[in-house]
């Protein structure tokens, strides 16, 4: 499902789009809810080999809607400023569509949690590490994997 930007002169390359991706660490994450409402949260991510993760507890609402439909909607502002002598903002932003994938294999479970401490929180890796080895089992890791990702960014 790909849709053409209207501004085209915004979109940003595929390249371009997966460096700002990598620069962000919030967005927001939308699922399919129920009668047919869609179901947007807050959600932290990392990006490890051009690959986005989420950690989530493995129960509750939004993972509830993920078990009934993998389809997803994930954006991130990566950074906005507004204008006021223009009347306009700046920004940057990423909107990913894809399916989720719920990752069970331990190795790459951990690579992405393990990336989580390294990346967003340096100098607290032994910290880190313990809580992943008490954690790990009671913490979901999701995956998207895209089926469309674009990148737009203006100057104002």
């Amino acid at each position: 499902m790909v849709h053409k930007m209207q501004k085209v002169e915004r979109q940003l390359s595929q390249e371009d789009t997966l460096a700002l991706l990598k620069k962000g660490d919030h967005g927001t994450l939308s699922v399919n809810g129920d009668d047919g409402y869609p179901y947007a949260t807050p959600v932290n991510y990392i990006m490890v080999e051009d690959k986005l993760y989420i950690h989530s507890a493995p129960y509750g609402y939004k993972m509830e809607c993920l078990e009934k439909s993998k389809k997803c909607c994930f954006s991130a502002i990566i950074s906005s400023e507004i204008i006021p002598s223009k009347i306009t903002a700046s920004f940057e932003s990423v909107v990913m569509i894809g399916d989720v994938v719920f990752v069970e294999d331990q190795t790459e479970k951990r690579a992405a949690l393990e990336a989580f401490v390294t990346q967003k929180h340096p100098g607290f890796e032994e910290l880190g590490f313990k809580m992943i080895e008490k954690q790990i089992d009671k913490t979901a890791v999701i995956r998207i994997d895209p089926t469309s990702l674009t990148g737009k960014r203006y100057k104002g």
